[in-house]
């Protein structure tokens, strides 16, 4: 069977190994819940993860840090839980209307950064979303609030709490996957973007 094209590699010039780390170290646990909420399957998402950092280091020599590369990673990651949703038959939550839908308001992110944040900040929006994380436990709604609204990264709200690190990222993981059950997909496609963009 073909193996599906990846998406074209941004630019030329070799990453090294530090920087490749730096990257890794930085985007893992992002990309990996990021594929994990997408899959319903926190396993799955981090072998997506694993997957997209294998073929990185693959491609160092022709690829290169950046904001491009951010985008890249992330395209990559969403390419493939896509074709491991049609490979395991668990599409029936995502019709190909959703999927054209998602997949044309994330072309819409990379190219426009503002879009989906004036959809996301639009009344209706927020209220749904308040609503639904005051049904969280205190403490999960704290860390995804401090995440979300406040931009921390999850080692410095792990700091802050002083809990560890895996702690706020299961959190952060289940807060994410209640709210995919609860808000419109385009509404949760664009939170996801928004959220893993800072």
């Amino acid at each position: 069977m073909k193996q599906k094209e990846q998406p074209p590699l941004p630019d030329t010039q070799a990453i090294t190994r530090t920087q490749f780390e730096e990257i890794f170290c930085r985007l893992y646990p992002q990309i990996a819940t990021y594929a994990s909420v997408i899959l319903d399957d926190r396993t799955a998402g981090e072998d997506i993860a694993q997957e997209v950092f294998a073929y990185l280091w693959e491609k160092r020599h022709t690829l290169q840090s950046g904001n491009s590369l951010h985008s890249y990673l992330f395209q990559s990651a969403y390419t493939r839980c896509i074709d491991s949703i049609k490979k395991n038959r668990r599409n029936e939550k995502y019709t190909r209307e959703s999927l054209r839908q998602f997949t044309e308001e994330y072309h819409t992110y990379l190219e426009n950064n503002c879009q989906p944040i004036r959809e996301l900040l639009s009344k209706d929006f927020r209220e749904s979303l308040d609503a639904l994380l005051s049904r969280l436990p205190p403490a999960r709604r704290q860390i995804f609030n401090l995440v979300y609204r406040d931009g921390l990264k999850a080692k410095d709200v792990a700091q802050q709490l002083q809990i560890p690190r895996r702690t706020v990222e299961s959190h952060i993981y289940l807060t994410l996957k209640f709210l995919r059950t609860h808000l419109a997909p385009n509404d949760f496609f664009l939170l996801t973007l928004l959220f893993f963009a800072k």
